[in-house]
């Protein structure tokens, strides 16, 4: 009975440090930036540091940290709190969507002459709706 509780012991903790291969890594702290060494206490991150997913990281003003994590970077910037992983996630570049210059050009319509004039706000519609009807004061 106790080979066999050994065994199940030596297959869990075995299991457990194979799942565990990947953390992050402090690559530059830039500023003040914390981390929670243990529950209410934080201490200073440090460059070269490895860092687990559940890590609480806080970022103060004017601060940020490049992190690493299987081959890519990415900078936590400043006034940022929550774990590695979330704010790892968070920081990471989105793929697709649109971008700044295609949303002013297609914000943009283009007259007859070819120049291009604004589109209307709602303010600007609101005021020229108000035209349209008769008001009594």
């Amino acid at each position: 009975m106790k080979k066999l509780f050994t065994l199940f012991l030596a297959l869990f903790v075995g299991t457990m440090l194979f799942a565990a291969t990947g953390s992050y890594v402090v690559e530059s702290v830039t500023g003040n930036v914390t981390y929670e060494s243990a529950p209410g206490k934080f201490e200073k991150v440090k460059v070269g540091q490895e860092l687990s997913a559940s890590t609480v990281l806080n970022t103060g003003l004017n601060s940020s940290v490049v992190v690493k994590f299987e081959g890519k970077s990415i900078t936590i910037k400043a006034k940022q709190k929550g774990t590695v992983e979330a704010l790892y996630v968070d920081a990471t570049p989105a793929k697709g969507g649109l971008k700044r210059q295609t949303i002013a050009k297609a914000d943009a319509e283009d007259t007859a002459d070819g120049k291009s004039k604004g589109v209307a706000t709602a303010s600007s519609r609101a005021s020229e709706a108000k035209e349209d009807f008769t008001w009594d004061e």
